[in-house]
């Protein structure tokens, strides 16, 4: 009877569970990546932000889906912490829609959305039809699952002895919310502790006194899945965990002290207990997030004190292209090439964590690229862009020139950023492969990088500063690399023949090599346009 009651109880909160799963996923295929430019875009302010982080995790079904979102923004350096505060805010009560869709008494429609959605997701062609399916079948499965454990939990009511414990969540409300954080913190998912709850206060198991400490457990639980999800990644994304942590559990200390003022005003919303959980849980992320928006630089701040340290924030917009001048040419371009500077800076940053990783592994050196690759790709949008607008205003035939050196520049930086991310995914294979070169191989790559960045940045710096002699200088460092690689190719053949370099370690260091190379190339192109030769380019 016992094993009967656990196995159906734990398949039906599995089921559960996959149908969130399933809902969820297909909910997001149907958006598409819209959702995720909405975060980015759309949280400039807090309030903005709540209302976006309520939207999407609302269409998503998960708080820790966005919490886990956010993460991946900020440590890409696509939002700050204030802005995910926002957003944590509003998820909180963006994920009480599923509550209150479980509420509803609809239990009789689980198999028929079942059906209907494995129907349209097995026969249909189009990818947005196989999306509203699998959303449907999800909806479907979430209910059935609801229903099993409702079946399994109802002959416990007859165990006087579990009752009494549960009744003790209402006596001892701590004992409740440790045991809906640790719930939540296991299977993580505070949709599937609230379908628990519900099961089993529907069944009679638990009291409106004994469900609610359980919900405020869950609450906190729910945070496991970002702080999970925050390790080794940035500063800042490891406070926003943490702020989402920190909010959550001062919005359950103080949900505890009226506890019995809350409990009391349920039974007025409803005479279904389903729905006075769902009302409460609702309830309470709307007062703390009301509370909270006007204190979210305070909390930002007390945060950045819980979790102190500095880190450097790759800037990933333009910092110099005003819209303002694209009606003065002459002085757009000057903008247009500061950033085309910043720009190519950021792409010797990410040879400086190439090199790292090559021979001196650390454990952010691969992000630090990924985040300056964004950060140039990103820039090489924009500044095209703003030339384009500026190419449409009336020139001189010395600034349409300039304009076109300048849009092969941009190309070209881009291009070397893409190489420069090139070698970190080969050498970062070669770490995980536990690969090793030789130490004339290392001492090769050693000398490529540093010719190439000694050419590269000083290029960088003639560009900028519009000093034809400088480029010219270091330009001559091109027959330089070309040579060093051309003998790395050649030593490296004969390791090969003496034994002396594994073939596996050979593929690796020539891919290496010739993206060094590739990128020395780039920047003699850069030196011509430094010298306004664009028929070089």
């Amino acid at each position: 009877m016992t094993v009967s009651i656990a196995m159906n109880l734990v398949g039906g909160l599995a089921l559960f569970i996959y149908g969130i799963q399933k809902m969820g996923d297909g909910l997001q295929k149907i958006a598409g990546d819209r959702m995720r430019k909405v975060l980015e875009v759309l949280t400039t302010k807090p309030w903005r932000g709540a209302a976006v982080g309520a939207g999407v995790t609302a269409l998503i079904q998960s708080s820790s889906a966005t919490t886990v979102m956010l993460v991946g923004f900020i440590n890409a350096g696509l939002m700050n912490l204030q802005q995910a505060i926002g957003v944590i805010m509003g998820a909180n009560i963006g994920t009480t829609i599923t509550a209150q869709m479980i509420a509803f008494k609809i239990d009789r429609f689980a198999l028929p959305a079942i059906a209907i959605g494995f129907a349209i997701t097995f026969f249909s062609k189009r990818k947005l039809y196989k999306f509203i399916g699998q959303t449907l079948l999800g909806f479907g499965l979430l209910f059935f699952g609801l229903s099993l454990m409702k079946d399994a939990v109802a002959p416990l009511k007859q165990s006087t002895a579990l009752v009494s414990f549960l009744a003790t969540f209402g006596q001892k409300p701590l004992l409740g919310v440790v045991a809906g954080m640790l719930v939540t913190a296991v299977i993580q998912s505070s949709s599937a502790t609230m379908g628990l709850v519900i099961a089993a206060a529907t069944s009679g198991l638990l009291t409106l006194n004994s469900a609610i400490p359980i919900v405020l457990g869950a609450e906190i639980g729910t945070c496991i899945t970002a702080m999970l999800a925050s390790i080794g990644t940035s500063l800042t994304a490891r406070r926003s965990a943490i702020a989402h942590l920190m909010f959550n559990v001062l919005g359950t200390v103080i949900f505890l002290t009226v506890l019995p003022f809350f409990i009391k005003a349920a039974t007025f919303t409803s005479t279904n207990i389903a729905r006075q959980i769902a009302n409460v849980q609702t309830s309470l992320n709307i007062m703390c997030t009301l509370i909270g928006l006007p204190l979210v630089g305070l909390f930002a701040k007390v945060v950045t004190l819980l979790v102190p340290g500095e880190e450097v924030i790759t800037e990933r917009g333009a910092i110099y292209l005003d819209p303002h001048i694209v009606e003065t040419p002459s002085v757009a371009l000057g903008q247009a090439t500061k950033e085309l500077a910043r720009m190519g800076r950021l792409t010797v940053e990410m040879l400086d964590y190439d090199f790292e990783i090559i021979f001196n592994p650390k454990k952010n050196s691969r992000k630090h690229v990924e985040q300056r690759e964004d950060a140039v790709d990103n820039l090489a949008a924009e500044i095209t862009k703003y030339l384009t607008k500026i190419s449409q205003k009336s020139m001189s035939p010395e600034q349409s020139r300039r304009l076109t050196i300048l849009m092969h520049v941009v190309n070209d930086v881009e291009r070397a950023g893409d190489h420069a991310e090139s070698i970190m995914k080969i050498i970062d294979e070669k770490n995980n492969e536990k690969i090793t070169f030789s130490k004339s191989a290392e001492k090769e790559l050693q000398k490529l990088y540093s010719d190439v960045k000694i050419m590269y940045s000083n290029i960088i710096d003639a560009f900028e500063k519009d000093d034809a002699e400088k480029a010219k200088k270091y330009q001559r460092f091109e027959n330089k690399i070309d040579k060093i690689a051309r003998n790395a190719h050649m030593e490296h053949i004969k390791r090969l023949k003496d034994g002396v370099c594994l073939s596996q370690a050979g593929i690796v260091f020539l891919d290496a090599v010739n993206h060094f190379e590739r990128i020395g190339d780039l920047a003699n192109n850069l030196g011509y346009a430094t010298r306004g030769e664009v028929t070089k380019l």
